[in-house]
């Protein structure tokens, strides 16, 4: 079933590996066939990585690019999750890496992108109540 986005001006959207932007006014293109399609707002770059959920998001983002490369990307989030569970000894961060996990296992990247939101937004709400 084809892909139709809408991108506003100014936009850009990873496709497979090309970056595309929209360089005029509001425009709509269909994707055709299956391949990686993220819009800028979820992407992290590795550079914008900057607490262990992000990048564990930043890793399973390479994954659904990437597929090829899927073996060495478990590597890293396997390791990753260790460091996780090592700074944030807590059953909610569990569950939430449980669900990205069984994603990345069924090899659903975009879905393992979405539960990590979630875990995104934990993390962010534990560092907003961190003292000092």
């Amino acid at each position: 079933m084809p892909l139709k986005l809408t991108l506003k001006p100014n936009e850009k959207v990873l496709i497979g590996t090309a970056v595309i932007s929209n360089a005029g006014q509001k425009s709509e293109i269909v994707i055709q066939n299956t391949v990686p399609v993220l819009r800028e707002k979820d992407i992290i770059t590795e550079e914008n990585a900057d607490t262990i959920c992000r990048k564990i998001y930043h890793v399973i983002l390479n994954m659904y690019v990437e597929p090829r490369n899927e073996k060495e990307y478990h590597d890293i989030y396997f390791k990753l999750v260790k460091e996780l569970f090592n700074v944030y000894p807590d059953q909610v961060m569990l569950a939430l890496t449980m669900e990205v996990s069984q994603k990345i296992l069924e090899a659903n990247h975009y879905q393992a992108l979405k539960k990590c939101k979630k875990l995104l937004n934990y993390e962010s709400e534990l560092l907003a109540n961190v003292p000092g």
